[in-house]
């Protein structure tokens, strides 16, 4: 029996032809592949007839919580899928022999497994480059192996020589530095094994299909026989782990884009592999075809002497640089010599520089083919977004939502749980901001707009998702659990997060996800992330009917814990570098002393009484302790107008007017006494004074309504004697006006809000 070792390199166009080519002509009985073991009950599915880039995804909840995925992309050329499409159409065995990604996972292992970073920090590659004259690894593989045309017998010696050096200066190194490959020798020692059993399961030649950088070591370890049996781990798909297929794309496989692993410029190998087919060696014309009709479609038009140009650039630089065709630097240095005839601005794109970097990268999207497996997640938003008729199509449409119907809020709520999970093409154009933690006075409708379009990323994203849960709701949960263990140190953002997750319909999650939660929010050392966090489970605990959180216990314990920290952070304040932040704070405490009883009144209003004191704070922050003092009813009028005298200077007056009439709206309104102090210091100020408190002042009475505002004023004349000026307001208008006041009498009332005086 003969085993065949062909070591590649992961997406090289010359290795898959080859590959392919030594299997059709060898017959061997079975074909290993370096590819993740766990795969092999379903690897037949790769011989459905995707369209191609696609990737076996694999993923994992390590020991620690987190999630972590990997893929092992396969475009048309790319040696692993060359190399099983051959062996299926021969009938021969195929398998995967790599452990598992659940076995490999570590902090720095690259989530695409068809890495090339050993070949790329290698010392041999940087010693040959500097030798044949090329820059980097690509350059240096393409004048050894993909521009002239070796034979399959040629090719393989002078491919196992390379890899045998990139290996010995490696294994040099590591022994010098002391520093063992641990994780490879795993690797290397599981693929052995897998090589052995192939040897030992009958007669008949056997293929192994490797990354370079494995081969000599695999090799010598099948042949000496000295390896440790290594058993991947027992645990079931579904136990912390899965793996499926999913499509991918071009721009997301080329390695100038970020990708580890393989060759750049994807869209120029395509079209290499399948002319090398054809014994063409003209791959260059096509690229220069495709850049054209580019440019065309973009209104930028080429001359028959731009392209004789182009030509004779590329023929001759390619003839300078030893080459019998043009390779893609070539075409790159001379359309930009050639064609770019402007200058070129620093981050301004050329039209013809990104026709180029299009032609080159290609736009190759993956589709899997009817039948291949797939995720639960993914089948189950596939038949509910068919049930809610919410599935999204190439035409974009949209879909408005009323949240008072019972039908339209289970829609909301899947759409909120495929926004949570990332999954693209279901946008929310317009709706209340129900996650801001506001209190819902001011939604007059509670309607969402959607908007959905299918984008070509979607089937990816939803099998990544897979990695979070089975079902919608168990991913929902587990996601925004992993967002939360990222606020680190804002209690705001955590806090939001139980709002996010109450939008998707998950309103009880795991006692890990409070307990985080109340450890932020008690160890919350800024009053605005403090009172945020407040704001978010008042309003979840108090005021919406939409969730099914309101007046609930573990809620209303991190309600208590949020109140009781605010006073705190409040109470030692300091100089706040948000003024308008602390204002809003403030009102958020204002508020939960109004709706719940979990702010004793006199604790709250002496912690106002020294904020409102300090002569070291703000003038806005000071102007908003005594405004909520004020509606409280533990500050007197004359304290008010007394304090409009203290800050009647114009640096200094509208900022503590804005700070008092946020927090003290109902009764400024009904206090002629605080517009004639504000009066009397406004009209005291000359011109250039007024000037330098006016953006002040309008920013003050910015918080007031044109209706309160409009009041202020005529009272404001009354008392000067005069008439006020008075608006006229059409009967349409005044109709509309009439019916807005009885939609919002009719919000109030859903969510129990009470005017001043009434009783809940």
């Amino acid at each position: 029996m003969n085993v065949l070792f062909f070591p590649v390199r992961h997406h090289s166009p010359a290795c898959a032809r080859h590959i392919a080519g030594i299997i059709r002509e060898r017959q061997p009985r079975t074909v290993l592949i370096e590819g993740p073991y766990d795969f092999n009950d379903k690897i037949a599915e790769l011989n459905l007839p995707h369209r191609l880039p696609i990737a076996i995804y694999s993923y994992v909840i390590t020991a620690g919580g987190q999630r972590r995925g990997a893929y092992y992309p396969f475009c048309i050329y790319s040696p692993e899928y060359q190399a099983l499409k051959a062996a299926f159409e021969i009938g021969a065995t195929v398998r995967f022999i790599d452990l598992p990604w659940a076995d490999q996972v570590h902090e720095s292992a690259p989530a695409h497994r068809y890495s090339d970073a050993d070949w790329r920090s290698s010392a041999y590659v940087q010693r040959l480059c500097e030798e044949l004259g090329v820059e980097g690894l690509d350059a240096l593989w393409d004048t050894l192996f993909e521009i002239e045309d070796l034979s399959a017998d040629d090719f393989v010696a002078r491919c196992l020589d390379f890899c045998s050096h990139l290996r010995t200066f490696e294994d040099d190194e590591r022994a010098s530095a002391e520093a063992p490959d641990h994780r490879n020798a795993q690797r290397e020692a599981f693929m052995a094994g897998e090589v052995r059993r192939a040897v030992n399961e009958g007669s008949g030649d056997v293929v192994v299909v490797l990354g370079g950088f494995h081969v000599r070591a695999v090799a010598d370890l099948v042949e000496q026989g000295r390896f440790d049996a290594v058993t991947p781990s027992q645990a079931e798909l579904g136990e912390g782990r899965g793996i499926a297929l999913s499509p991918y794309s071009y721009q997301v496989l080329d390695s100038l884009s970020g990708y580890n692993a393989g060759m750049p410029n994807p869209g120029f190998y395509h079209q290499l592999f399948l002319d090398r087919l054809e014994k063409r060696s003209d791959t260059w014309r096509v690229l220069v075809a495709n850049i054209v009709a580019d440019l065309r479609r973009r209104g930028q038009m080429i001359s028959a002497a731009d392209l004789i140009a182009l030509e004779t650039t590329a023929r001759g630089l390619a003839a300078v640089r030893g080459r019998r065709e043009v390779w893609r630097s070539d075409l790159v240095d001379a359309v930009t010599s050639a064609l770019v005839k402007d200058e070129i601005q620093l981050g301004v794109s050329h039209p013809v520089l990104a026709a180029l970097a299009e032609a080159l990268r290609g736009g190759e999207r993956g589709r899997l083919a009817e039948g291949t497996s797939l995720p639960p997640l993914v089948l189950e938003v596939r038949r509910r977004w068919k049930e809610l008729d919410l599935r999204p199509r190439q035409e974009a449409r949209e879909c408005r939502l009323d949240l008072l119907a019972d039908e339209d809020l289970e829609r909301s709520r899947f759409l909120h749980a495929l926004r949570i999970l990332a999954i693209p093409g279901f946008d929310r154009r317009r709706g209340p901001d129900l996650a801001a933690g506001k209190s819902p006075e001011s939604e007059v409708e509670l309607t969402e707009t959607w908007r959905l379009r299918w984008r070509p990323e979607l089937e990816g994203a939803l099998v990544e998702a897979a990695a979070y849960g089975p079902t919608v709701r168990e991913a929902v949960a587990a996601r925004v659990l992993e967002r939360s263990a990222g606020a680190e140190r804002d209690a705001a953002l955590a806090a939001g997060l139980l709002v996010d997750a109450a939008l998707a319909g998950v309103e009880q999650l795991s006692g890990t996800f409070y307990r985080r939660v109340e450890e932020l929010i008690r160890t919350e050392a800024d009053f605005v992330a403090a009172t945020g966090a407040l704001a978010h489970l008042l309003y979840l605990y108090r005021y919406n009917p939409l969730f099914k959180t309101a007046g609930r216990e573990d809620v209303g314990d991190l309600l208590a814990v949020a109140v009781e920290r605010s006073l705190v952070v409040l109470e030692g304040l300091g100089h706040p570098e948000d003024p308008d932040g602390v204002v809003r704070g403030v009102g958020v405490l204002l508020e939960s002393h109004e709706r719940l009883d979990f702010l004793p009144r006199e604790t709250f209003a002496e912690v106002l009484e020294r904020v409102a004191a300090d002569n070291r704070q703000l003038p806005m922050v000071r102007g908003a302790a005594l405004g909520a003092l004020w509606t409280l009813g533990e500050a007197q009028t004359n304290e008010v107008l007394s304090g409009i005298d203290f800050f009647g200077v114009p640096e200094h007056l509208g900022d503590f007017l804005t700070g008092l009439l946020r927090l003290a709206r109902q009764v400024a309104k009904q206090s002629p006494e605080l517009l004639a102090a504000i009066d009397r210091v406004v009209m005291a100020f000359d011109a250039d004074d007024f000037l330098t408190a006016l953006p002040g002042l309008r920013l003050a009475f910015a918080a007031l309504t044109p209706r309160e505002k409009h009041h202020l004023v005529e009272k404001l004349f009354t008392d000067l004697g005069e008439e006020a000026p008075r608006l006229d307001v059409a009967v349409a208008e005044n109709a509309a006006m009439l019916a807005l006041e009885a939609e919002l009498e009719r919000s109030l009332k859903l969510y129990g809000i009470r005017r001043p005086g009434e009783s809940l």
